[in-house]
């Protein structure tokens, strides 16, 4: 995912090594969307997507002739092979082990500290009904490449290609700088991101519209003027988000919702108070916990002013089943005569930005308990064999 100024993502780690997100060319081509709400048509949705995705387009589409040249050719080859060497593999790696840990029932899947990232989240939960997410990141506008010009699109492209650099090594997004990086405007915004995600693992998008969550924490429509909030900054009681629609299949539509907000304890109080009563009206979570930044380590008893607690005790209090690696909630929080809990993988140290946040106790259950090395990549540690994972299912 630090301070609430310096985290990224809130779930982001920052690592000596090339940030993800390399420059794109000023990316400045503008997006247009069908309407102020930023409705658009689901056949063109779902084209734009495959597209992102290097999937092509069909042979009456507008992007048809874009499609067929050189540079969308080396694209399209270039983002299959980085997606077939290591993230489609260490997906359906992951989905094979977590047959045997997987819950027996969810509907609502809550991945804080997200970012765009929804490969993991349906790789886990493939048939939730609906996913919530969020970060500092704004969502952007939603693309629409057949209104693009061809210079604009090559831009574009170029920007969503550099920003997959990490996720197709080390299935998390390096964000140090995420928020300047990220276009508004630009393919691989959170929204365009997303829609990328979603397509390379063969879901079809359906719908996409900007909304936010209002001052009486249900969702409103989004607009325009959504798009000059920033975090640090945003008008009291708005949170502004995209919703994206999709199915897999032919089966079922599912719904992601991302939002844009600092969720740290004194920018909820003073911005996004409706955030969490919005979330406590979701109902039961399945809950997600990702490359978080340990975020959740902190608490008001011991770093005042900064911490988080609102967010972890939703979490806990919420949550039916958690599925997270050591970034996540302390082990200290979990009560064994509340949660079933089962330990995977191995666990030495965080990283050594988080070196404090070693958990001692951890460490003694993951030696003694361990159901054996990860056969896939997962969090910050994501050498083969080196994740590690906590399952919590709560029993009262």
């Amino acid at each position: 995912m630090t301070s609430p100024a310096a985290h990224v993502s809130q779930g982001a780690l920052t690592f000596d090594k090339k940030l993800i997100f390399a420059s794109a060319l000023a990316l400045c081509g503008v997006f247009f969307a069908a309407d102020a709400t930023g409705l658009c048509a689901a056949a063109t949705l779902a084209e734009t997507a495959r597209f992102l995705a290097g999937k092509g387009v069909a042979s009456d589409s507008r992007l048809a002739p874009y499609a067929h040249t050189r540079f969308y050719a080396q694209y399209a080859e270039q983002i299959r092979a980085g997606w077939m060497r290591f993230q489609q593999p260490n997906l359906e790696n992951m989905q094979r082990w977590w047959r045997n840990y997987a819950p027996a029932a969810y509907s609502t899947v809550f991945y804080p500290f997200s970012g765009p990232d929804i490969a993991n989240a349906i790789a886990l939960f493939p048939d939730a009904d609906s996913y919530l997410m969020f970060g500092l990141e704004p969502p952007g506008v939603i693309p629409d490449p057949p209104a693009m010009q061809n210079d604009m699109i090559n831009a574009g492209l170029n920007g969503l290609r550099a920003s997959l650099d990490t996720i197709f090594q080390v299935n998390f997004f390096m964000t140090k700088g995420m928020e300047k990086k990220l276009g508004r405007r630009s393919f691989n915004s959170i929204t365009g991101l997303i829609m990328f995600l979603l397509a390379s693992n063969d879901c079809e998008v359906t719908g996409a519209r900007r909304m936010a969550v209002g001052p009486d924490r249900a969702i409103v429509p989004g607009t325009a003027a959504d798009d000059s909030i920033n975090w640090r900054d945003p008008p009291r009681s708005r949170v502004p988000g995209v919703e994206i629609t999709f199915r897999k299949n032919l089966g079922k539509i599912q719904t992601v919702r991302y939002f844009m907000l600092n969720i740290a304890d004194a920018s909820l109080g003073k911005s996004s108070p409706n955030f969490i009563p919005y979330m406590k009206s979701m109902g039961r979570l399945a809950t997600l916990i990702k490359s978080a930044s340990y975020l959740m380590h902190k608490d008001s008893a011991r770093e005042p002013p900064d911490h988080f607690d609102q967010i972890r005790a939703l979490v806990l209090t919420q949550s039916d089943f958690i599925v997270q690696d050591d970034s996540g909630v302390p082990l200290r929080f979990f009560a064994r005569d509340r949660w079933k809990v089962l330990f995977h993988g191995k666990y030495d140290m965080p990283p050594r930005q988080f070196a404090n946040l070693f958990q001692k106790d951890l460490k003694v259950e993951m030696q003694k308990s361990s159901t054996g090395r990860l056969p896939f990549s997962y969090g910050y540690d994501y050498n083969p064999g080196e994740s590690n994972l906590m399952t919590a299912e709560r029993i009262q």
